[in-house]
């Protein structure tokens, strides 16, 4: 039960969160609600062939960290208050900030991922992804790469430059602080 209607510049308890978001999936971003929509099937098919790239890599490989998909991050104010939260496509967490949440299974993760992928649907508008890459580079993440199927491109955004950089449809993506020695051919991704 709710236990009253959250002003959500203040954020929201962890328990409303939880129950809010099963009813219909959302992020909080600076103090607004935004419904999560279902992905269609093309965002889908990429989604899964990224995520499998980077699963075999990084966890089976090589086990550097954990790879999510549709998992919810937040940011909490105090313990059990949500001040913000965010459901990437993809997340990438490095092996010693997450190993100790796997253990206590959260209901939710409280820590931002080290690499965060998205990717644009057609309904994605411009102001929404901007909103979402800055709420993540403000509270952590270290590499967002922005996957667009419709134009074949990409942008990586990074913790430490102002501008992104933007990858055609034969581009390579990187992250050799996060992941080293992995690339993402983006001909694999249209393929």
């Amino acid at each position: 039960m709710i236990t009253d209607k959250p002003n959500l510049r203040e954020g929201m308890s962890l328990d409303d969160f939880l129950e809010l978001s099963h009813d219909q999936p959302f992020e909080l971003i600076d103090g607004e609600k935004i419904d999560k929509m279902p992905p269609g099937l093309k965002h889908q098919l990429v989604l899964r062939k990224i995520r499998r790239l980077l699963e075999d890599f990084a966890m089976f490989d090589n086990q550097l960290g954990e790879v999510f998909s549709e998992n919810a991050f937040i940011i909490e104010a105090r313990r059990d208050w949500v001040k913000g939260s965010r459901t990437p496509d993809i997340s990438f967490y490095v092996k010693s900030r997450i190993e100790g949440y796997i253990a206590d299974i959260p209901r939710v993760v409280p820590i931002v991922p080290d690499l965060i992928i998205e990717i644009i649907s057609p309904t994605d508008r411009y102001d929404d992804i901007q909103l979402r890459t800055l709420f993540d580079l403000d509270n952590g993440a270290k590499v967002i790469w922005i996957i667009d199927p419709e134009s074949r491109s990409a942008w990586v955004y990074t913790s430490d430059t102002t501008r992104p950089q933007r990858f055609g449809e034969d581009g390579v993506l990187s992250a050799p602080d996060i992941l080293p020695n992995f690339s993402l051919e983006l001909s694999k991704v249209w393929a």
